[in-house]
Protein backbone atom coordinates (compact mmCIF):
# COMPACT_ATOMS: atom_id res chain seq x y z
CA UNK A 1 0.00 0.00 0.00
CA UNK A 2 3.00 2.47 0.58
CA UNK A 3 4.36 1.68 -2.77
CA UNK A 4 0.50 3.07 -4.59
CA UNK A 5 0.79 6.05 -1.81
CA UNK A 6 3.76 6.83 -2.93
CA UNK A 7 3.19 6.46 -6.59
CA UNK A 8 0.11 8.72 -6.66
CA UNK A 9 1.99 11.69 -5.23
CA UNK A 10 4.64 11.09 -7.94
CA UNK A 11 2.08 11.00 -10.69
CA UNK A 12 0.25 13.91 -8.78
CA UNK A 13 3.17 15.61 -8.71
CA UNK A 14 4.02 15.01 -12.19
CA UNK A 15 0.54 16.18 -13.36
CA UNK A 16 0.16 19.32 -11.31
CA UNK A 17 4.04 20.59 -10.05
CA UNK A 18 3.25 21.06 -6.37
CA UNK A 19 -0.23 19.96 -6.16
CA UNK A 20 0.26 18.93 -2.58
CA UNK A 21 1.45 20.99 -0.83
CA UNK A 22 -1.37 23.70 -2.59
CA UNK A 23 -4.01 20.81 -1.73
CA UNK A 24 -3.08 20.70 1.86
CA UNK A 25 -5.06 23.55 3.76
CA UNK A 26 -8.03 23.92 1.40
CA UNK A 27 -8.58 20.57 -1.11
CA UNK A 28 -12.00 21.94 -2.34
CA UNK A 29 -10.86 25.49 -3.16
CA UNK A 30 -7.33 24.03 -5.03
CA UNK A 31 -9.07 21.13 -7.01
CA UNK A 32 -12.32 24.33 -8.18
CA UNK A 33 -9.34 25.93 -9.47
CA UNK A 34 -8.27 22.51 -11.99
CA UNK A 35 -9.91 22.77 -15.46
CA UNK A 36 -9.19 19.13 -15.76
CA UNK A 37 -11.58 18.21 -13.08
CA UNK A 38 -15.23 19.16 -11.55
CA UNK A 39 -15.87 19.72 -8.21
CA UNK A 40 -19.62 19.38 -7.28
CA UNK A 41 -21.08 19.73 -3.48
CA UNK A 42 -24.09 17.56 -3.51
CA UNK A 43 -26.74 16.22 -1.29
CA UNK A 44 -25.68 13.54 0.64
CA UNK A 45 -27.18 10.16 -1.04
CA UNK A 46 -27.90 6.44 0.22
CA UNK A 47 -25.92 4.01 -1.46
CA UNK A 48 -26.98 0.55 -2.10
CA UNK A 49 -26.32 -0.20 1.38
CA UNK A 50 -28.60 1.89 2.73
CA UNK A 51 -25.85 4.19 4.40
CA UNK A 52 -25.17 7.77 3.17
CA UNK A 53 -22.45 7.71 0.43
CA UNK A 54 -20.45 10.69 1.81
CA UNK A 55 -18.39 11.27 -2.08
CA UNK A 56 -18.14 9.90 -5.50
CA UNK A 57 -15.94 10.19 -8.51
CA UNK A 58 -17.99 10.20 -11.89
CA UNK A 59 -15.03 9.31 -14.33
CA UNK A 60 -17.95 9.58 -17.42
CA UNK A 61 -18.88 12.87 -17.41
CA UNK A 62 -16.74 15.29 -18.72
CA UNK A 63 -14.43 16.55 -16.98
CA UNK A 64 -14.22 13.84 -14.58
CA UNK A 65 -16.11 14.83 -11.70
CA UNK A 66 -15.91 14.90 -7.66
CA UNK A 67 -19.19 14.98 -5.82
CA UNK A 68 -18.83 15.71 -2.50
CA UNK A 69 -21.52 15.77 0.52
CA UNK A 70 -22.79 19.23 1.33
CA UNK A 71 -23.46 18.38 4.78
CA UNK A 72 -19.82 17.08 5.68
CA UNK A 73 -17.86 19.10 8.14
CA UNK A 74 -15.06 20.97 6.62
CA UNK A 75 -12.53 18.74 7.66
CA UNK A 76 -14.32 15.45 6.28
CA UNK A 77 -15.00 17.49 2.70
CA UNK A 78 -11.39 17.84 2.54
CA UNK A 79 -11.10 14.66 3.32
CA UNK A 80 -13.42 13.39 0.78
CA UNK A 81 -12.35 15.31 -2.09
CA UNK A 82 -8.80 14.01 -1.49
CA UNK A 83 -10.31 10.40 -1.62
CA UNK A 84 -11.88 11.09 -4.52
CA UNK A 85 -8.79 12.51 -6.46
CA UNK A 86 -7.40 9.44 -5.36
CA UNK A 87 -9.90 7.38 -7.21
CA UNK A 88 -9.36 9.41 -10.37
CA UNK A 89 -5.46 9.30 -10.69
CA UNK A 90 -5.59 5.20 -9.88
CA UNK A 91 -8.39 5.26 -12.85
CA UNK A 92 -6.19 7.36 -15.22
CA UNK A 93 -2.69 6.49 -14.61
CA UNK A 94 -1.93 3.19 -16.54
CA UNK A 95 0.83 1.86 -14.10
CA UNK A 96 -1.26 2.84 -11.28
CA UNK A 97 -4.38 0.96 -12.35
CA UNK A 98 -1.99 -2.08 -12.84
CA UNK A 99 -0.87 -2.13 -9.63
CA UNK A 100 -4.62 -2.00 -8.33
CA UNK A 101 -5.66 -4.84 -10.21
CA UNK A 102 -2.96 -7.12 -9.33
CA UNK A 103 -4.12 -6.71 -5.73
CA UNK A 104 -6.34 -9.62 -4.26
CA UNK A 105 -9.33 -7.55 -3.92
CA UNK A 106 -8.28 -4.54 -6.40
CA UNK A 107 -11.65 -2.73 -4.96
CA UNK A 108 -10.86 -2.25 -1.42
CA UNK A 109 -7.28 -1.54 -2.44
CA UNK A 110 -8.22 1.00 -4.29
CA UNK A 111 -10.16 1.92 -1.46
CA UNK A 112 -7.66 1.99 1.10
CA UNK A 113 -4.92 3.58 -1.30
CA UNK A 114 -7.14 6.37 -1.62
CA UNK A 115 -7.63 6.93 1.99
CA UNK A 116 -4.02 7.00 2.68
CA UNK A 117 -3.24 9.30 -0.18
CA UNK A 118 -5.97 11.74 1.32
CA UNK A 119 -4.48 11.51 4.89
CA UNK A 120 -0.32 11.53 3.11
CA UNK A 121 -1.52 15.00 1.42
CA UNK A 122 -3.67 16.82 4.58
CA UNK A 123 -0.21 15.59 7.28
CA UNK A 124 2.66 14.82 5.02
CA UNK A 125 4.41 18.00 6.45
CA UNK A 126 3.93 16.66 9.89
CA UNK A 127 6.37 15.04 12.21
CA UNK A 128 6.00 11.23 12.10
CA UNK A 129 3.41 10.25 15.33
CA UNK A 130 4.66 7.79 17.92
CA UNK A 131 1.67 8.55 20.07
CA UNK A 132 -1.72 8.81 20.26
CA UNK A 133 -0.89 12.69 21.85
CA UNK A 134 0.61 13.11 18.53
CA UNK A 135 -2.30 12.03 17.02
CA UNK A 136 -4.58 14.59 18.43
CA UNK A 137 -1.69 17.27 17.96
CA UNK A 138 -1.86 16.85 13.76
CA UNK A 139 -5.53 17.15 14.17
CA UNK A 140 -5.59 20.34 15.48
CA UNK A 141 -2.27 21.24 13.01
CA UNK A 142 -3.79 20.37 10.44
CA UNK A 143 -7.18 20.46 8.20
CA UNK A 144 -7.39 17.09 8.82
CA UNK A 145 -10.76 14.49 10.10
CA UNK A 146 -9.60 12.43 13.24
CA UNK A 147 -9.93 9.56 10.95
CA UNK A 148 -8.05 10.81 8.99
CA UNK A 149 -5.38 11.11 11.19
CA UNK A 150 -5.52 7.85 12.33
CA UNK A 151 -5.04 6.51 8.81
CA UNK A 152 -1.76 8.05 8.18
CA UNK A 153 -0.72 7.53 11.80
CA UNK A 154 -1.48 4.16 11.15
CA UNK A 155 1.47 4.04 8.08
CA UNK A 156 3.72 5.16 10.48
CA UNK A 157 3.06 3.55 13.91
CA UNK A 158 3.81 -0.51 14.20
CA UNK A 159 1.05 -1.60 15.98
CA UNK A 160 -2.83 -0.85 16.23
CA UNK A 161 -4.27 2.99 15.61
CA UNK A 162 -8.20 2.88 16.66
CA UNK A 163 -10.71 5.70 16.50
CA UNK A 164 -13.68 5.33 19.23
CA UNK A 165 -16.51 7.41 20.32
CA UNK A 166 -16.90 8.79 23.75
CA UNK A 167 -19.31 5.06 24.11
CA UNK A 168 -16.89 3.32 23.27
CA UNK A 169 -17.80 2.01 19.09
CA UNK A 170 -14.60 1.66 17.07
CA UNK A 171 -15.22 4.01 13.76
CA UNK A 172 -12.01 3.26 12.98
CA UNK A 173 -8.92 0.29 13.31
CA UNK A 174 -5.86 -0.16 11.56
CA UNK A 175 -6.33 -3.74 12.07
CA UNK A 176 -9.34 -6.25 12.27
CA UNK A 177 -10.22 -7.41 15.20
CA UNK A 178 -9.67 -4.72 17.06
CA UNK A 179 -11.45 -4.78 21.06
CA UNK A 180 -11.42 -3.16 24.00
CA UNK A 181 -8.21 -3.68 26.19
CA UNK A 182 -8.21 -2.86 29.66
CA UNK A 183 -6.01 0.69 28.60
CA UNK A 184 -9.47 1.43 26.92
CA UNK A 185 -11.27 0.58 29.49
CA UNK A 186 -9.59 2.62 31.34
CA UNK A 187 -9.81 6.00 29.25
CA UNK A 188 -13.74 4.99 28.32
CA UNK A 189 -13.97 4.83 32.42
CA UNK A 190 -11.73 7.80 33.83
CA UNK A 191 -12.54 10.33 30.40
CA UNK A 192 -8.89 11.23 30.62
CA UNK A 193 -5.50 10.25 28.58
CA UNK A 194 -3.95 7.24 30.10
CA UNK A 195 -1.23 5.02 29.22
CA UNK A 196 0.55 1.54 29.72
CA UNK A 197 3.08 -0.92 28.51
CA UNK A 198 0.74 -1.57 25.46
CA UNK A 199 0.12 1.81 24.41
CA UNK A 200 -1.75 4.90 24.95
CA UNK A 201 -5.04 6.42 24.42
CA UNK A 202 -5.61 10.41 24.24
CA UNK A 203 -9.08 12.62 24.06
CA UNK A 204 -9.64 14.56 20.80
CA UNK A 205 -12.78 17.04 20.66
CA UNK A 206 -15.19 13.91 22.86
CA UNK A 207 -13.87 11.21 20.51
CA UNK A 208 -10.47 8.53 21.70
CA UNK A 209 -7.84 7.85 20.01
CA UNK A 210 -5.89 4.95 20.85
CA UNK A 211 -2.32 3.64 19.88
CA UNK A 212 -1.42 -0.26 20.95
CA UNK A 213 2.28 -0.66 20.21
CA UNK A 214 2.10 -4.16 19.37
CA UNK A 215 1.04 -6.15 16.17
CA UNK A 216 -2.42 -7.70 17.35
CA UNK A 217 -5.13 -5.90 19.06
CA UNK A 218 -4.94 -7.12 22.68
Amino acid sequence: MSAQVRAMLAVLDRRWPGAARRLRPHPIVELASWPEIRVRLVEEQLGESGCAVSGSYHPELTPPTLLIGRSLSHRRRAFTALHELGHHLQQTDVALGERTFEAANPLLFQEKACDAFAAAVLLSSLARPCSAQDVVSAYFSSAASREACCVWASRHIRGTVALLDASGKVLFASHQGFSASALVRSALRSRSAVSDATGDAAWCDGYLIVVLRVASSA
